[in-house]
């Protein structure tokens, strides 16, 4: 069984935010622009909305000037909020 991808992205992300492996990262900004994408052509606003800025969490974060807890809370609720996509 294969995870959703949201929650292949949420894995990533997690480990791009905690670790900062750079390649994590990345990939992580390239699932999140897909997710956003798909938002938006949904009309799922809020969880396009919450996406955007995990992506922004996740680029402070390859600019080694990441959120530390703040950005893990945003992509939690990311995760909530886009449940279904």
């Amino acid at each position: 069984m294969r995870a959703s991808p949201l929650a292949a992205f949420q894995a990533r992300a997690r480990l791009c935010l905690e670790q900062g492996h750079p390649q994590l990262c990345e990939q992580a900004l390239i699932e999140a622009e897909a997710l956003q994408r798909q938002a938006s052509a949904r009309s799922a606003y809020p969880c396009q909305t919450l996406l955007l800025g995990v992506q922004a969490d996740l680029v402070m974060q390859q600019l080694q000037a990441g959120r530390g807890a703040q950005a893990v809370a945003d992509l939690q609720a990311a995760t909530r909020g886009c449940a279904g996509l």
